[in-house]
């Protein structure tokens, strides 16, 4: 057993901000762990689309910002839908002996989000359904989830599920089974607003602000500008991955792409029948978003669809604990960890000699390491000096 209490958040620090330092902060408080732990996505966010930073570089901000430990959700679960993002995120942690899962939200009431989610459990196979009816009406996914949340659970639970991060913390509440679940009510921009509000701002508004040369300094630490800094010019280049993408598409036969995760209702045949259409990933998405498919969900099967990862291969998905950072108290806290034995998945600090003892995970580590050479094409980097093969852990010193 370990003997200090650790909190535990699901995130994608894309890029650190004041308001991720502020949830960490609360975190501590109202849990009053001594140790936390972050599971971050890893390369591509659960959009589908390439990180700002390349997942080493956002878990060594965040540690040099005060989390003790950070490690990686991989790939079939971090780019995917709330379910499986939650239910990847929520494994990891409690398999680290996470007293406390620690989430954002915008209600901040943690009794009322529990409340909703067992309503939500209880009637869940009738929402679905009435959504799915909605959806063959001609209602968007969003406004048909939304009606039958209204019909269903009632005026206030729709309200609540209205929002992101409440909606994912119904997700994470779903998947805990040991860890004590804890709120922290967002403060600031909403997660999709540009506008900033005093020193908060989304990480959506602040990657804004980084492509049109804006000064961001009041929204995230001087470390985390530092590094933003160092790599300004060497971002993920999305359109250097289209040429691949489209020649995905038209090395695959139909059947091929319609047994690629996510791409239901024909959604393969209409990406084989417009490929030699597409200038760019802007129109490939527009052409095939629709009112059922948002734009996100359109980004995520393209993510899939580059990856090569068919329905199976999510299906069959194995989690494991890539760890990317930590400082003296994570380092100590891992090694209490693997001594207790309490950990049922493998944790990895080095997959050159330990991938090969775990053959469970290898389809899903097949998929973290492809996805990590894309996004290196993606920056323009050399393959083989930034590959999972040679990347290590970052661990920050005492003295740092």
């Amino acid at each position: 057993m370990v003997s200090r209490k650790s909190v535990g958040i699901i995130a994608e620090y894309n890029p650190f901000h004041n308001g991720h330092q502020y949830h960490l902060q609360q975190s501590l408080e109202m849990s009053g762990a001594e140790i936390s732990i972050a599971v971050i996505s890893g390369n591509f966010t659960q959009r589908g689309e390439p990180a700002l930073l390349d997942k080493w570089t956002r878990a060594e901000i965040a540690v040099r910002n005060g989390v003790n430990l950070v490690v990686e959700m991989p790939f079939l679960f971090a780019c995917n839908n709330a379910g499986y993002f939650a239910r990847g995120g929520v494994e990891i942690l409690e398999n680290l002996g996470c007293d406390f899962i620690s989430f954002g939200s915008e209600s901040g009431n943690i009794a009322l989000l529990q409340e909703i989610s067992r309503e939500t459990e209880a009637h869940r196979s009738e929402m679905e359904e009435a959504v799915k009816v909605g959806v063959k009406k001609g209602l968007t996914y969003p406004k048909a989830r939304h009606e039958a949340v209204t019909a269903l659970l009632g005026e206030e639970a729709s309200e609540v599920l209205s929002t992101p991060n409440n909606l994912l913390a119904l997700e994470y509440l779903r998947y805990m089974k040991s860890a004590k679940p804890i709120t922290v009510k967002r403060q600031g921009s909403g997660y999709h607003e540009l506008t900033a509000k005093d020193d908060m701002a989304s990480a959506t508004g602040i990657r804004k602000m980084i492509v049109g040369s804006e000064d961001i300094s009041r929204f995230v630490s001087g470390i985390t500008r530092e590094i933003l800094t160092e790599f300004s010019g060497c971002f993920a280049d999305e359109d250097k991955l289209f040429p691949l993408l489209r020649e995905k598409i038209l090395l695959s036969s139909n059947e091929e792409l319609n047994q690629i995760f996510g791409a239901e209702e024909g959604l393969g045949n209409k990406m084989k029948a417009n490929v030699r259409y597409w200038k760019n990933m802007d129109e490939l998405i527009e052409s095939l978003k629709s009112k059922r498919y948002t734009r996100t969900r359109i980004t995520r099967l393209l993510a899939m669809t580059l990856l090569g990862v068919q329905r199976e291969d999510v299906k069959n998905a194995r989690s494991y604990i890539r760890v990317l950072a930590f400082d003296e108290k994570g380092s100590q806290y891992l090694k209490e960890i693997k001594k207790s034995e309490s950990c049922k998945l493998p944790i990895l600090t080095n997959i050159n000699k330990e991938a090969e003892l775990y053959p469970e995970i290898k389809k899903t580590l097949e998929k973290d390491i492809l996805a990590s050479d894309l996004y290196n094409f993606a920056c323009g980097r050399d393959l083989y000096e930034y590959s999972e093969y040679v990347k290590m852990p970052f661990r920050r010193e005492a003295s740092m």
